[in-house]
């Protein structure tokens, strides 16, 4: 009991030193200073989405003054399908990384893809009050989040002062680029434990990105070593678009097989233009260019024990997954390839269950103003291996 009495005192003795010191010659020196009122003279708004927030606006493209109409991708202040975390109210999560499942068009996705497109259709009313000149091109909700448009250059600092607009970042026109060999990248050591050359890679889709494919090419004959694919994840046929072979004289469309599964075109900023369109000799899947063939017999070639290039032989030779199954995606014209084309055949490879995609196109010097790069990483979050990105 005596121990409590004292601590008690002890402690009131303390406060009242505290107490004395407060009103001492400390507190007066303190009313010596005065608040002065602060004045706002600008605001800084941040965007509210995860995903929103890592976007970043082309500099080069809002610093312009000429009226010269270009393309370009507006960034939304929502989080794409495949990224969405769960935060609005009424729309649960759909990021597999959240829900530990692939998507796959269930009831939760296709109410959030709803209030994406509301999302858009609130922001395109805005833009045209703003900005009447522009012109709205596709969306993007899987794996990028916003529109392709086109507007004078002029007033793309306009589109960024919209509500709901986080970034402007450029529809580039890309070039491809090459690709490597097996060899050179020490893939063939690694046959032996992948049931030999041809099973490499079975049991895997490859998606090419580039000019399309050849798809009676030799590399791409189905030999009965593989199995039928697994069904794209909403459970809808594949897309098979080659078109017919030119180089016959009988109408035989290319039908997809066990080895080459599916081939769409994505070429509709690239085909908005008049003179491009009428340049481009292919509107399906089919290869216009060559690159794309390259690229692809590259990545999943069959093996071939004859190669011969201008009389020379080259054989054999066979890709770097010579089992795996490739889903093609023409996304480049004969003159190049536009990002948002790209980011779209990348939302369509997440429904096909695409694995690994090949994109031997330049460009991605910056991640965070590149649509390309962005629906990337966004594929990249869908718990899928891994990818090969150039």
């Amino acid at each position: 009991m005596r121990r409590g009495i004292l601590a008690i005192a002890a402690a009131v003795a303390v406060t009242a030193a505290l107490v004395a010191v407060a009103s001492g010659p400390a507190a007066a020196a303190r009313t010596r200073f005065r608040a002065t009122p602060l004045t706002v003279k600008t605001r800084a708004a941040a965007a509210k989405s995860p995903a929103s927030r890592l976007a970043r606006s082309d500099r080069k493209l809002l610093g312009r003054t000429d009226a010269h109409r270009v393309p370009v991708v507006v960034k939304l202040d929502h989080d794409a399908l495949a990224a969405y975390p769960g935060d609005v109210a009424g729309y649960p999560a759909t990021s597999p990384a959240v829900t530990g499942r692939p998507l796959s068009g269930t009831a939760a996705e296709l109410a959030y893809l709803g209030h994406l497109a509301n999302e858009e259709r609130a922001f395109v009313t805005r833009l045209h009050r703003a900005v009447p000149e522009a012109r709205v091109g596709r969306a993007l909700r899987t794996v990028y989040g916003g529109i392709a448009m086109t507007a004078p250059a002029n007033r793309l600092a306009d589109v960024l002062a919209i509500p709901g607009a986080v970034a402007v970042q450029a529809d580039a026109m890309r070039r491809p680029l090459t690709d490597a060999s097996s060899e050179f990248m020490g893939a063939s050591t690694l046959y032996p434990r992948l049931g030999g050359t041809r099973n490499a890679g079975r049991g895997v889709i490859v998606g090419l990105l580039d000019t399309g494919v050849w798809p009676e090419h030799p590399a791409f004959a189905d030999h009965g070593n593989l199995r039928e694919p697994p069904p794209r994840t909403d459970g809808k046929p594949r897309t098979c678009d080659f078109g017919d072979n030119p180089l016959t004289p009988a109408t035989d469309p290319f039908a997809c097989t066990n080895k080459l599964i599916g081939g769409a075109p994505f070429l509709s900023t690239y085909l908005s233009d008049p003179d491009r369109a009428a340049a481009e000799r292919y509107r399906s899947a089919r290869d216009s260019d060559g690159h794309g063939t390259h690229t692809s017999s590259t990545a999943v070639g069959d093996p071939l024990t004859s190669a011969r290039v201008l009389g020379v032989q080259r054989g054999p030779i066979h890709g770097v997954a010579p089992g795996a199954w490739l889903s093609v995606y023409k996304v480049c014209g004969l003159e190049g390839c536009f990002s948002s084309d790209s980011a779209a055949a990348v939302e369509q490879a997440v429904t096909d269950g695409v694995d690994v995609i090949n994109f031997s196109i330049s460009g991605g010097a910056d991640p965070y103003t590149d649509p390309v790069e962005l629906a990337a990483r966004r594929w990249r979050q869908r718990e899928r291996r891994c990818c090969r990105w150039h």
